[in-house]
């Protein structure tokens, strides 16, 4: 150092350059990304879904299937003394496809009879193709042999002279256009609202007879006996159909 003389200022040395670190994107900001991607794609399908419903049915305009009882016959219908119930019931019922492009595929038919809301009778109709536009005729008959029910309903069926019927068939169903079919889910046909005598065991006793309608919804139920006399009562039959899809029912 010189006495006098400032001494130069320190020599400058830049620090040398470093690359910027990259960011990680969380863990948060990948499942948001999917969560929206899935959400969108799940959107496009759900419209792509409703436009091909509505190009059906705007194509075909389907319509479900209608069923009606067209005659049943309580032939048979004994109680025991132990409220043991042994059954025979002959029936018809009349399917309707009123659709002009599509056609119906049944797998076999269960029906359960009941008569005064005991169980009075089982049976099955082999399945059969409804053609589009067709009426068809289903004749079966259904048994019970020995089916215990309560006392008292067992004392319900012997004193009655007319009882309060309904069915239950359970079949599977899948409709057909041209060559394609779809898979066949579960369906159901509930019918209701008609009475039964039993019938007499003699050549001239008629089934009892519900009169088709226009609808299965509303039927005439026509009784008659062998007498001179045939007195006869008018009820409602009414008949719905309901479709299963895995756990939801229509």
């Amino acid at each position: 150092m010189v006495p006098g003389r400032v001494p130069p200022p320190p020599m400058y040395r830049p620090k040398p350059m470093q690359a910027p670190a990259r960011r990680r994107r969380s863990r948060r900001g990948w499942c948001c990304a999917c969560c929206l991607w899935m959400t969108l794609v799940v959107v496009g399908l759900v419209f792509l879904g409703a436009i091909a419903a509505g190009v059906f049915y705007v194509a075909y305009h389907p319509q479900l299937p209608t069923f009606a009882v067209t005659s049943l016959r309580l032939a048979a219908l004994n109680v025991s003394d132990s409220d043991a119930v042994t059954s025979r019931i002959e029936f018809t019922v009349t399917a309707r496809n009123p659709n002009d492009k599509i056609a119906f595929a049944y797998g076999d038919i269960a029906a359960a009879f009941a008569a005064d809301g005991a169980d009075v009778g089982d049976g099955t109709v082999p399945g059969f193709v409804h053609p589009a536009g067709n009426t068809t005729v289903i004749k079966g008959d259904a048994s019970a042999a020995a089916a215990t029910v309560d006392p008292l309903v067992a004392n319900g069926l012997r004193s009655r002279k007319s009882h309060a019927m309904s069915v239950e068939m359970d079949s599977k169903v899948g409709f057909q256009i041209g060559r394609f079919k779809s898979k066949r889910i579960n369906v159901r046909v509930l019918c209701a609202g008609f009475t039964a005598a039993l019938a007499k065991n003699t050549p001239s006793a008629p089934p009892i007879v519900v009169a088709a309608a226009p609808s299965p919804v509303r039927s005439v139920v026509k009784a008659s006996s062998s007498s001179s006399s045939s007195s006869s009562s008018t009820t409602d039959a009414k008949c719905k159909l309901r479709v299963k899809i895995w756990i939801w029912t229509f």
